[in-house]
């Protein structure tokens, strides 16, 4: 029996390793979309107000990292959608691979959460890095088939996951867009 992918809009059938995780990152999405959801209702009721002020007090390592995973976010979530192998979806999967480069970079020099030091969130640097390798090494041999799945990885663990950490009451982005 075939099931409907979500991930890659096929109906192949899906092994149940396959299929646990198309449900996890599908939760994960469904996660993120209800947060912001959330976020904003709370905006346009007013119970939230974003402080704009918040822009100005970053420091330039955090205002590159937000504006960079915020590329990628968005490239990320497009490539989900396009055509795979096509001129398109390898321009922009080259540069969602180096804003994520620049998110891993910018993000050695944030270090807020520990007043100076690195903290547990910085794990995910080399875990990135690592991802990204794993994700574009299949692409000069012969397993294409786990490119794919080594960059869903990387996108729902490195910004998905670890983005939700920046949204933390105290943290930079919940002043940004909650106000603090």
């Amino acid at each position: 029996m075939s099931r409907f992918n979500p991930v890659n809009f096929s109906s192949a059938p899906v092994s149940a390793a396959r299929n646990r995780t198309i449900y996890f990152q599908t939760s994960l999405i469904w996660l993120g979309l209800g947060g912001l959801s959330l976020l904003a209702v709370l905006l346009v009721s007013g119970q939230a107000q974003m402080d704009l002020s918040v822009l100005d007090k970053m420091p330039l390592a955090v205002q590159i990292h937000a504006a960079s995973a915020v590329l990628a976010l968005v490239l990320g979530a497009a490539q989900f959608f396009l055509p795979k192998g096509r001129t398109l979806h390898i321009v922009m999967g080259s540069i969602w691979v180096l804003a994520m480069m620049i998110v891993a970079g910018s993000s050695l020099f944030i270090k807020q959460i520990f007043h100076g030091s690195f903290s547990p969130v910085h794990l995910f640097i080399p875990l990135t890095a690592w991802g990204l390798y794993r994700g574009l090494r299949p692409l000069f041999g012969k397993t294409r088939g786990q490119h794919g799945k080594q960059m869903r990885g990387v996108y729902f663990g490195a910004l998905i996951l670890a983005g939700m950490f920046t949204f933390m009451p105290g943290r930079t982005m919940w002043n940004l867009f909650v106000g603090g």
